[in-house]
């Protein structure tokens, strides 16, 4: 069968040849023809060969793996296993691997792997390929995971770009159990690889778990959107006098108490609260009843139905925000995370939300993406991550 070829236009190989690995292939004629999840060959308009990518047109992009100065004729296994190396050994630099430990194996195109992402979850892995169309090549990614990290079995899950009710997954290896413990810097948490997407740790935020508990001062905490309570075990853990976790699902909050258990810190101790409930009915009776808190800690999701109307950060987030800001005690602090390439700057809905609040407030710190989730300089967009910290007066 004859290679299959793409001709691109002058921006597009520009883009390539400044980094770019996600090309938007919705205005490339000649990619509509193209088989979904194909091996293609991208050449300029004088025949030049630019790079080797995989077809992905539901999310209009072609996928680059390689280009010439890598030196692979084709894309295949060995074009795989390489960048697969390479990511772990970069992995390996940072000290992440481990016995039950957790960590982002590969992140997309920041590893050379654009539509796959794979997380170290102790003994085994979740590989994400982020169409169907991609999912033949990310079996073959999971095979070289088990052969390179010796995790006993990889779930491969479909992160469709609409998202879905139920998620397409299938098991290279052994198949994980529905429950299991891992471990993020030496703290147990209990991980579900057969759930949906989220599978109970969110491994991008591994180091600002690291950082969060300097925050804390010794004082009430409260975790807003707190799912299975990794942050609030943070600052449990280092030493705050109270933490309230808040969210909507009685399941997580039943998933929450059981990682405090594991933690060593007993679920049941008075100190440590699991509300099931909305966040802003939650700031709504802590304010009239007075309650303030040293740290609130917001991590909303990017939308949301969950209140029978749609949630937007974008316009929601700066309510949000005052309505915590009223709670804060003089000195505390408000920490916030945003994960969304479509917001621009949190820190203008920070200063809205403070407004709005009547409080002035500085920010202290600000994260974004740990080191093994790298992202390439010619797509910005990728560095979804936001994290402001603000100190209030």
């Amino acid at each position: 069968m004859p290679a299959l070829v793409c001709t691109l236009p002058p921006e597009a190989v520009a883009f390539i040849a400044g980094g770019g690995r996600d090309v938007d292939s919705e205005r490339i004629a000649a990619a509509k023809a193209l088989p979904a999840g194909a091996a293609v060959t991208l050449e300029d308009d004088r025949g030049n060969e630019v790079g080797l990518a995989l077809v992905d047109p539901d999310n209009h992009r072609l996928r680059v793996l390689s280009t010439p100065a890598d030196g692979f004729a084709q894309l295949g296994g060995a074009v795989l296993a390489w960048r697969l190396e390479r990511a772990l050994a970069w992995r390996k630099q940072l000290d992440l691997p481990g016995e039950d430990a957790t960590y982002r194996l590969f992140h997309g195109a920041g590893d050379g792997l654009p539509g796959f992402t794979c997380d170290v979850l102790g003994r085994f892995a979740v590989l994400y390929a982020y169409a169907p169309a991609l999912v033949p090549w990310a079996r073959q990614l999971a095979e070289a995971v088990r052969g390179f990290t010796g995790v006993r079995g990889v779930v491969v899950k479909v992160r469709a770009r609409a998202g879905a009710s139920s998620v397409e997954q299938e098991i290279v290896g052994e198949a994980p159990p529905e429950r299991y413990v891992a471990a993020e810097h030496g703290v147990p948490m209990e991980i579900h690889p057969l759930g949906g997407l989220n599978v109970g740790l969110f491994t991008d935020m591994r180091e600002e778990r690291q950082r969060l508990g300097r925050f804390v001062g010794g004082g009430a905490v409260c975790n807003l959107f707190s799912y299975t309570a990794s942050l609030s075990v943070a600052c449990a853990r280092a030493g705050a006098s109270s933490v309230v976790s808040v969210d909507t699902s009685d399941g997580v909050a039943a998933w929450a108490r059981g990682n405090f258990g594991r933690a060593g810190l007993d679920p049941d101790d008075k100190r440590w609260r699991f509300e099931t409930g909305d966040a802003v009915r939650f700031l709504a009776r802590a304010e009239k009843v007075r309650e303030r808190y040293r740290l609130i800690v917001i991590d909303p999701p990017t939308f949301s139905t969950a209140r029978g109307a749609p949630w937007t950060l974008d316009r929601d987030y700066p309510d949000l925000i005052a309505q915590a800001a009223v709670v804060v005690e003089p000195g505390g602090i408000l920490w916030l995370a945003a994960n969304t390439t479509e917001l621009g700057s949190l820190s203008r809905l920070v200063v809205k939300g403070l407004k709005q609040a009547g409080r002035d407030g500085a920010v202290i710190a600000q994260g974004g993406l740990p080191p093994d989730y790298p992202t390439v300089a010619a797509q910005a967009r990728d560095r979804y991550l936001q994290i402001v910290v603000v100190r209030l007066g």
